[in-house]
């Protein structure tokens, strides 16, 4: 009787199967916001893979919540335009996850100058497994009112300005400071900093063609605040 248990607790366990073997960790928290006049706007990660076993991934999305002037993208080691209408994953190719590997993934938006608030639905799953699924949405806000203050109103000064090597800032509100970006004119991203350990901090401009920049703040209560940085050569 008890060999008959245990076999049926083992075919049991096997038709359960292992549940969720991969995660996402993000880089930012939903939502991301910004001003309509953004190129694109992003939220990107690492998929990981927990097990030691090999996945070849897909996704479905679902457009519902998108407003009908943007556009919208997710990549991983390949990129796809986002379409309305019905989805067809295995017409994609899928994304091979090796053990104990990442994968990067970002879902962008287009705003295309139009504010309105967006939420892209995706579902990531195992080829030979469909139940191994993770669901995440990726929300983004595009109004003008979500667009970056200044520095200047949170107490931080920066200098000197223009530059052409670094530029440090001062202020109290360093301390609640958990990341640092400086984009282009663009809107895309091109340097990452390390978060300021004190109420002053210094940021090296070597690299760096002519031009002006912006530099990003985002606080620990998710806020962001910025400042031009205008770079001599």
């Amino acid at each position: 009787m008890k060999t008959h248990v245990v076999a049926l607790m083992l075919v049991l366990a096997a038709t359960v199967g292992m549940g969720q073997t991969f995660f996402i960790d993000w880089s930012k928290p939903n939502p991301i916001t910004g001003p309509p006049t953004l190129s694109t706007m992003k939220r990107d990660g690492l998929v990981k893979n927990s097990t030691a076993g090999t996945k070849e991934l897909y996704f479905r999305y679902n457009l519902d919540e998108v407003n009908t002037a943007h556009t919208a993208q997710l990549c991983m080691s390949l990129c796809w335009l986002l379409y309305r209408g019905e989805d067809f994953p295995f017409d994609r190719e899928g994304q091979i996850l090796t053990a104990g590997a990442a994968l990067p993934i970002y879902v962008d938006l287009t705003p295309n100058g139009v504010e309105a608030k967006s939420t892209i639905k995706v579902t990531l799953f195992d080829k030979t497994d469909t139940t191994d699924k993770l669901d995440f949405d990726v929300q983004f806000i595009v109004s003008k009112e979500s667009s970056v203050r200044d520095i200047a109103d949170i107490g931080i000064t920066a200098g000197p300005l223009p530059s052409s090597d670094v530029v440090t800032l001062r202020g109290a509100a360093l301390e609640r400071t958990s990341r640092v970006g400086l984009y282009d004119m663009t809107g895309a991203l091109i340097r990452s900093y390390g978060v300021p350990q004190g109420s002053a901090v210094s940021y090296p401009l070597t690299g760096l063609s002519a031009g002006t920049y912006r530099l990003i703040l985002t606080l620990q209560d998710g806020s962001q605040s910025g400042t031009a940085v205008v770079v001599t050569r």
